[in-house]
């Protein structure tokens, strides 16, 4: 077919529209969800390819519902034809440029064995692959691609984390062995000690402080006379995101088997793993939470705490990552026949998460090859003064945002000048009355603020309780 023939994919007179990426723009991750829709009456008869697919990436999956249509397409470095054809449509192009990130953060997937240095993980019965790097590795360009597309819906562009990658461009996956006997670990299990020597021991034994690690337990086991989970956790803060391989025979082993997988009712059989569903009982259910759920524990490696939004990241939105790739609820145990959402009802980042990630080292997507032996940067100061009952805050590189905090999550923030990189606009210091404070939001005791600066550096400082 001609160039003449070619209709751009998101001209508004175009019979194939695509809807979330412009035409000849850049993207700084490897694979892309597209959203669109077609003038035809099924959009079932799409299909998506990309001319410059990498070598070995399976057919793009196409999901459709209606007119519209998602689709993840897996991109090489540069540039990127990719054609949507239709039956009874004119083909659309669309070129994208993928420009790998150049920041120095990264964030490293760790696949952790006991000493022993078994890698299998837990599977309800023998068909289940022991392809555990597959896995762990779509799940991880799934969260990549989930977090710059809710970046980029809240304003913020097509900003994410970047993931460790080797010579010929593919995502690591490191096995490493721990350092005690897996009955060890599940002793640690209860009471967060695991954790901590988790993230002791990736300190001494694996130390990067460009990274952000995420270490999934391959010895995570379900105790078949008890029923209890041996080696099973959900931890994330400092630089460690830890959590059990108790679910990772659900998870994709490709990016093109992920729609599948979302879209998969078969029951989950509780008597042989862990069924962590939240009480929806089938594959996709399973698939969805514990894939959110690990980038729930990256995002407290990152240093978000829990907030208030029922649909965010940071609290059991994740139970319904899944929806950003697909347009309803298959069918489970809470809901028998297949349940369609709307937008607000897909899980994301909510805005006072998102506003904090702009601004974290992690998510600059450039930086200087020689950062790490840079000295660190200096943090923001942040003074309260109990007897003129304010807070007093400066940085020299400008204060873009100020979160306020509750007990434990966060409930509100305040960005101030834009969110450009280049931009001069911050204040450089800044005054907030205690009373200022407490009306960020009426009717909850702020017990502590946040205060990121305009290079990523952060402090936090406690407030005075009133007195009973």
């Amino acid at each position: 077919m001609s160039d003449a023939n070619l209709a751009i994919a998101s001209n508004l007179d175009s019979s194939i529209r695509v809807e979330n990426h412009e035409p000849d723009s850049e993207v700084r991750y490897s694979v892309v969800l597209l959203r669109g829709s077609v003038s035809a009456d099924d959009a079932s008869e799409l299909k998506i390819v990309n001319t410059h697919a990498p070598a070995g990436s399976a057919p793009v999956k196409v999901l459709t519902d209606g007119k519209r249509f998602k689709a993840l397409v897996e991109l090489s470095e540069g540039k990127n034809a990719i054609r949507l054809e239709h039956t009874s449509l004119p083909t659309s192009e669309l070129n994208l440029t993928l420009k790998p990130q150049t920041n120095p953060h990264y964030v490293r997937l760790i696949w952790m064995t006991d000493q022993s240095g078994e890698t299998d993980f837990a599977v309800p019965d023998d068909t289940v692959t022991q392809d555990y790097a597959n896995r762990l590795r779509t799940a991880a360009l799934l969260m990549q691609t989930f977090t710059a597309e809710r970046m980029k819906d809240l304003g913020y562009g097509p900003r994410t984390f970047a993931l460790e990658r080797d010579d010929k461009g593919e995502v690591v996956v490191h096995t490493w062995k721990g350092d005690r006997d897996k009955q060890d670990y599940y002793a640690q299990a209860d009471n967060n000690r695991w954790w901590q020597h988790v993230r002791r021991w990736i300190n001494e034994e694996h130390p990067d402080p460009m990274a952000k690690n995420v270490v999934l337990a391959a010895y995570t086991r379900k105790d078949p006379r008890t029923g209890k989970m041996l080696g099973h956790t959900a931890l994330g803060g400092a630089n460690l995101g830890l959590f059990g391989s108790a679910s990772v025979f659900c998870w994709p082993r490709d990016v093109q088997s992920a729609m599948d997988v979302f879209q998969d009712d078969t029951a989950v059989d509780a008597t042989h793993v862990h069924d962590d569903s939240a009480f929806r009982g089938t594959i996709w259910a399973l698939a969805s939470t514990t894939i959110g759920a690990t980038l729930h524990e990256t995002g407290h490696a990152m240093g978000l705490p829990h907030c208030t939004d029922n649909m965010g990241i940071m609290t059991r939105g994740f139970d319904h990552f899944h929806r950003v790739f697909t347009f309803s609820d298959p069918p489970s145990n809470r809901n028998k026949q297949p349940r369609k959402f709307s937008s607000e009802q897909e899980a994301y980042f909510s805005p006072v998460s998102a506003s904090f990630l702009r601004w974290s080292p992690w998510f600059q997507l450039d930086g200087s090859s020689d950062q790490s032996e840079k000295p660190a940067r200096s943090r923001p100061t942040v003074e309260v003064d109990e007897a003129a009952r304010l807070v007093r805050i400066s940085s020299s590189a400008g204060i873009p945002w100020v979160g306020f905090h509750s007990k434990d999550r966060i409930e509100t923030f305040q960005e101030y000048g834009s969110h450009d990189t280049g931009a001069n606009d911050h204040p450089k210091s800044m005054e907030l009355t205690f009373d200022e404070i407490q009306q960020m939001k009426p009717g909850t005791e702020i017990r502590r603020i946040v205060v990121v600066d305009g290079n990523g550096a952060s402090r936090n400082a406690s407030l005075p309780q009133p007195s009973p």
